[in-house]
């Protein structure tokens, strides 16, 4: 299961694995926890990157972590299996977050992996679900606890905002969230924030420019447009079965090709 292993490139139906970790469940306070997994021996020297996630509900956000996931492990796209960092909770709504509380997944760099460092992600509860501002409100107090935890992180190399392409105007709870990101980092952090898209099929990505035009501020490329990584629906959603899984798990059979996710690493 560590991915090291050769793939039957004649299976016709995907393995799907859950990546084995060591889970940690560490309180904040009277009512606020979040959970951290570990995989991997911890490497005593070496660099060690962490990304904090963030987006709103059904944004693709947990996705693209098994997405990141995978091309740490070396999947390639003939292989015919898949690995899962986080499961998606199939019995909740699909207006509510799939995750709970703030989690942090710790990757000990070890043979085999793609990337020459190790890799902490910070996966957040998705925002501006059925549940209100109210609700955002709390996530946001979440983050923040981890974050000034002794136990959480001691620095962040790249806020993600995970949003849609084809997004032309910004909610109420999207710029919530960058006010709130700001009041926790200051207005240094903004060299730090990148974008991450998702279903951008195409070269038109209407919501960089709803970026643009609300003045977020985020690190821009050298057109004025918000940096960003894009990912197309073919990268996230298998055409054949109309699943947001072919990444990890899709038993269709069709060959899928996605948009390589090197650049962002």
């Amino acid at each position: 299961r560590n991915g090291g292993g050769r793939a039957d490139k004649n299976a016709q139906q995907q393995r799907t694995f859950s990546i084995p970790e060591r889970p940690y469940g560490h309180k904040l306070g009277v009512n606020e926890s979040f959970d951290q997994y570990t995989f991997g021996r911890k490497v005593e020297q070496g660099n060690n990157k962490v990304i904090l996630l963030l987006g709103a509900t059904g944004a693709g956000k947990t996705t693209l972590v098994n997405a990141m996931i995978n091309y740490i492990l070396g999947v390639k796209w003939e292989y015919s299996y898949r690995f899962k960092l986080i499961h998606e909770v199939t019995n909740r709504s699909q207006a509510e977050s799939q995750t709970a509380v703030v989690t942090s997944y710790v990757l000990y760099n070890q043979p085999g992996f793609q990337i020459p460092y190790s890799l902490t992600i910070i996966d957040t509860p998705g925002l501006g679900d059925i549940r209100g501002m109210a609700h955002d409100k709390l996530i946001i107090q979440m983050v923040k606890d981890f974050l000034c935890s002794p136990l959480g992180i001691d620095h962040i190399d790249a806020v993600c905002f995970v949003v849609q392409a084809p997004l032309v105007r910004l909610s109420p709870s999207q710029r919530y969230i960058f006010d709130s990101i700001l009041s926790i980092f200051g207005k240094d952090v903004a060299e730090n924030i990148l974008m991450l898209v998702t279903f951008a099929d195409g070269k038109h990505i209407p919501v960089l420019e709803a970026i643009k035009a609300a003045n977020l501020p985020c690190k821009k490329d050298k057109k004025g447009l918000p940096t960003h990584f894009k990912f197309n629906s073919l990268f996230l959603q298998c055409q054949r079965c109309n699943c947001i899984k072919s990444l990890i798990g899709c038993s269709c059979g069709h060959r899928h090709k996605a948009t390589p996710i090197l650049p962002m690493f």
